[in-house]
């Protein structure tokens, strides 16, 4: 379930486009999608532009959430 580079600059450029409009909620629920189709978590710290353990802890997070 890996995408391909084209796709990971498209969602990269769409996040960072909207970036300017979200919220914490909505950078949170980016980082979790992001993590979900396997991007590193260095990765989604920089396209939502927090720090590697906020986007961790998140993930953590989301992760215990799930059902």
């Amino acid at each position: 379930s890996h995408m391909s580079d084209e796709m990971r600059k498209e969602m990269e450029t769409w996040y960072q486009e909207g970036a300017e409009f979200g919220e914490m909620k909505a950078k949170r629920e980016t980082a979790l999608s992001l993590a979900e189709m396997g991007f590193p978590v260095e990765r989604i710290a920089q396209v939502v532009k927090e720090s590697i353990s906020c986007v961790k802890q998140w993930i953590a997070e989301g992760t215990a959430l799930a059902r």
